[in-house]
């Protein structure tokens, strides 16, 4: 299984996880071998969730954007604590996201699925339990556009210096043209 987590905020239905399934379905390969989970709005869900996914499902490869892409380094990093060798992709990372989580109560709508939710510190310690668990000896592919007009891509570059990474100028958060890269990255993650 091909898991792919989508950013904060966003949904199964983002462009990429889009383009994702189409090329998958052009080269032959089982619609059932991507999946793309509407992940929960608080931090301790999301983590429960992947943690559940971990230990019920046979995860072959993981990709994310944003903050997705902070939850990939922590799939792949658990897998690899139970000696499993699985790769991943980070499209534009989020890289310490517990810096933007809010310290007092914050009442939030998300804009997809219309649910009322709350973030707080309990979230931001979520985030950072997370990263103390991230392993350095997995293998990553790091996907930056310079223009991402929401995170500092600068941020990403240097916490992944030592993996694979690719940094283009221009483009924006949702990473302009991402398709460009799918044969690459489906190789790497060796989907394709």
């Amino acid at each position: 299984m091909l898991l792919y987590l989508h950013g904060f905020e966003s949904s199964p239905g983002s462009l990429k996880i889009i383009q994702t399934h189409d090329y998958l379905k052009k080269h032959g390969v089982s619609a059932h071998t991507l999946y793309a989970p509407q992940q929960p709005s608080r931090m301790a869900d999301i983590r429960a969730l992947l943690d559940d996914l971990i230990d019920k499902h046979s995860i072959s490869a993981v990709m994310g954007s944003s903050l997705g892409g902070f939850w990939t380094h922590y799939v792949v990093s658990q897998l690899r604590h139970r000696q499993r060798h699985v790769r991943g992709v980070l499209i534009n990372p989020a890289v310490q996201p517990y810096s933007w989580m809010p310290e007092e109560l914050v009442e939030r709508i998300h804009p997809y699925t219309n649910e009322h939710y709350q973030l707080d510190y309990h979230d931001r310690e979520i985030l950072i339990a997370a990263e103390q668990q991230f392993s350095q000896d997995v293998e990553l592919m790091v996907l930056l556009q310079a223009g991402d007009e929401r995170l500092d891509y600068r941020l990403a570059r240097d916490y992944y210096r030592t993996q694979r990474m690719l940094v283009e100028q221009g483009g924006d958060h949702s990473f302009v043209d991402f398709p460009r890269y799918l044969p690459a990255v489906l190789e790497f993650l060796d989907v394709l």
